[in-house]
């Protein structure tokens, strides 16, 4: 019998502890780069562990453990999307924390180039994008999987 509980709970703590905690990460960074904080010192470091730890979040949740009934093709496809949206997601990570590596870099004087920051800047759209498309199509099934399966 596929473990429905399971499945759920590991979407639960992907959208809470993971795509949540991600989102209060980018509103502070976005906040730190308004015009009006161009004179306050940015937290980079914190940056990076926020986004890190949102990154730790994703990549623990265990979906392999997770028993699925082949024949219960709603649960299987619950099951690829989720894994889907937490490897695209943990990219869009990975890619944010290059991009405030970056921004460190630059602000510690060291040598960067404007073509560098427009590659990295380029990976963060492209993987914003492909989590985007991952957590759209995660949310469709998984709202009616919940109205299915939840208790």
């Amino acid at each position: 019998m596929s473990d429905y509980k399971e499945l759920i709970e590991s979407a639960e703590s992907f959208y809470i502890d993971a795509v949540e905690e991600f989102k209060e990460a980018e509103q502070k960074i976005i906040n730190d780069s308004r015009f009006r904080s161009i004179f306050q010192k940015k937290d980079y470091d914190g940056n990076i562990a926020h986004l890190k730890a949102c990154r730790k979040e994703a990549l623990e949740i265990n979906l392999e453990d997770i028993q699925i009934d082949a024949e219960d093709k709603e649960s299987r496809q619950m099951l690829q999307l989720l894994g889907s949206a937490c490897s695209a997601f943990a990219a869009l990570c990975d890619a944010y924390v290059q991009l405030q590596v970056f921004l460190k870099k630059k602000s510690m004087k060291e040598e960067t180039s404007f073509s560098a920051y427009k590659e990295i800047f380029d990976k963060v759209k492209q993987c914003r994008d492909e989590a985007s498309k991952a957590l759209h199509n995660l949310d469709m099934i998984y709202t009616d999987y919940m109205e299915s399966h939840g208790e």
